[in-house]
């Protein structure tokens, strides 16, 4: 054996140990910017997956909804016409992270299919993938045999659905996304897509039952990576969204693991944080609703929305803080920005009352016209008429 020949494994070890890792593809500024797909609808409320992420600023969500179940077949087809991207490059140019929640088959062209495995393999994408492979309802799913399915970390198993109470145990507990929250301690699940990992996968987290199904799966695959969430919105997670503080971090935090951005180190500040982000949203719907009502009463309220503008542009000081990490000050901005809230709340209910004045003028007015002209008419039909006697009828007699 020649000397070059011991080397070569050596060479191939230090080659692989210097070479650069895959970076994390992340959009401009931090942001992940994902195409969601799938059941992108509002009946779930809480327990959509995409409204949650939609509250943290560092992900930038197109919402896609194509499931015909919900919205039918032609409102499908024409959003998948209006927002998937014309191309393969701009899929790839324009988003770091294609996040499924189980979507139809059919409404999807075989070249998008290939579009969006392709985007992961060659283009640096990641996918989320989040619910079924296979699916037998009251529509059916079935993914196998694409390429989508070829890059899964997972081959989904028979019965390929189980419902129960389903407790998470973590397997890789040197997992970044593990260490984050207290998995572990969360509610039990209600509901699984059975499924088997593939070889070179990482099993991140089964279930507790018989056959130790997986819940989150990982790898890396090509240019991209792939996590597979086996239990399904609403019905499996229900119980996470009604008991457990944690539910929308952790949806959150499955976007930044897959995405490969850096997850924040501090799990309760960044649960103050997601609070004062929904309160924010929640808050200004609330103003806004008080404007038209005051303006459906011919109410000012110009000033107010100055005052509101300058919120949003508070409200961008803080999202600029947040991604530079600065959760403190991002904090504090918010919990100021509620405390003015408060204040335009508290303004907006005197105006309304101020419009409501006047129209309570106007009906007193009206009501006392309808009043006096009621009683002039009862004098004169009834009480001016008894003053005059009434006049007995006379006839001549015959002689």
């Amino acid at each position: 054996m020649t000397i070059a020949t011991k080397l070569t494994p050596l060479i191939v070890l230090i080659v692989l140990f210097l070479a650069p890792s895959i970076p994390a593809k992340i959009g401009p500024g931090g942001t992940v910017r994902t195409i969601c797909l799938g059941d992108v609808i509002d009946q779930y409320g809480g327990f959509n997956s995409f409204v949650v992420i939609r509250t943290d600023p560092a992900i930038d969500t197109t919402l896609v909804p194509s499931r015909p179940t919900y919205s039918g077949l032609n409102v499908v087809i024409r959003n998948m016409r209006i927002y998937m991207p014309r191309t393969y490059d701009l899929l790839v140019e324009n988003y770091d992270l294609v996040l499924t929640s189980d979507m139809d088959q059919e409404v999807f062209k075989a070249r998008w299919i290939l579009w969006l495995s392709d985007s992961v393999t060659d283009g640096g994408c990641d996918l989320l993938w989040l619910g079924s492979i296979v699916h037998f309802g009251k529509d059916t799913i079935d993914w196998r045999g694409t390429t989508l399915a070829e890059i899964l970390p997972v081959n989904p198993t028979e019965p390929y659905d189980t419902s129960g109470s389903f407790r998470v145990i973590i397997e890789m507990h040197d997992e970044p996304l593990m260490e984050a929250l207290p998995w572990e301690r969360a509610p039990p699940l209600a509901n699984l897509h059975t499924e088997s990992p593939k070889q070179g996968s990482q099993l991140w987290a089964t279930i507790k039952h018989p056959k130790a199904y997986p819940l989150m799966t990982h790898w890396k695959i090509g240019e991209g990576a792939v996590l597979c969430f086996a239990s399904k919105s609403p019905g499996g997670v229900e119980p996470w969204v009604r008991d457990w503080d944690y539910y929308q971090q952790a949806m959150i935090y499955l976007v930044y693991r897959t995405a490969g951005k850096e997850l924040p180190g501090d799990p309760l500040l960044y649960h103050k944080l997601l609070s004062g982000f929904s309160e924010y949203k929640q808050m200004n719907s609330m103003v806004l609703s008080l404007f038209s009502f005051i303006e459906t009463f011919g109410g000012r309220v110009d000033r107010l929305y100055q005052r509101l503008d300058e919120l949003a542009v508070e409200k961008g000081h803080a999202d600029d803080a947040y991604m530079e990490s600065s959760f403190d000050e991002c904090l504090e901005i918010m919990s100021e920005i509620k405390a003015e809230q408060h204040s335009l709340i508290e303004a907006s209910l005197k105006e309304r009352d101020t419009a409501l004045l006047w129209v309570h003028i106007t009906e007193w007015c009206a009501t006392t016209a309808a009043l006096i002209l009621g009683s002039m008419l009862v004098w004169a039909l009834m009480i001016r008429r008894s003053l005059y006697r009434d006049i007995e009828a006379t006839r001549i007699q015959p002689g």
